[in-house]
């Protein structure tokens, strides 16, 4: 009985590693698909990021319009750091679409 329980606690923890590699190496099958769902996880994290830039940037060329129909002389004073929020918006959008 006692053989029979060893048997099966082999069977138990070592069948799941020949099944998986199918006569390949485990480790090397391992890796590839762990590889493959880190790749999945960043792409799906820079379209999240992208979607998110895009959202921000269009919000803030709405109101930068709605600003400049009511007080064009506040958009002539911060004219520099509104080109550069516009720069750093495009920045970030690209470098989010190298990823996915």
């Amino acid at each position: 009985m006692k053989k029979m329980k060893r048997f099966f606690a082999f069977l138990f923890v070592f069948a799941p590693l020949f099944l998986y590699a199918k006569g390949n190496n485990v480790l090397s099958q391992l890796e590839g698909d762990v590889n493959s769902q880190i790749t999945e996880a960043g792409a799906s994290i820079a379209s999240m990021i992208q979607t998110f830039v895009m959202v921000v940037g269009v919000l803030w060329f709405i109101v930068m319009c709605i600003i400049a129909y009511l007080n064009m002389e506040m958009i002539k004073t911060h004219a520099k750091s509104l080109f550069g929020a516009a720069i750093l918006l495009g920045v970030i959008y690209g470098l989010a679409g190298i990823f996915t």
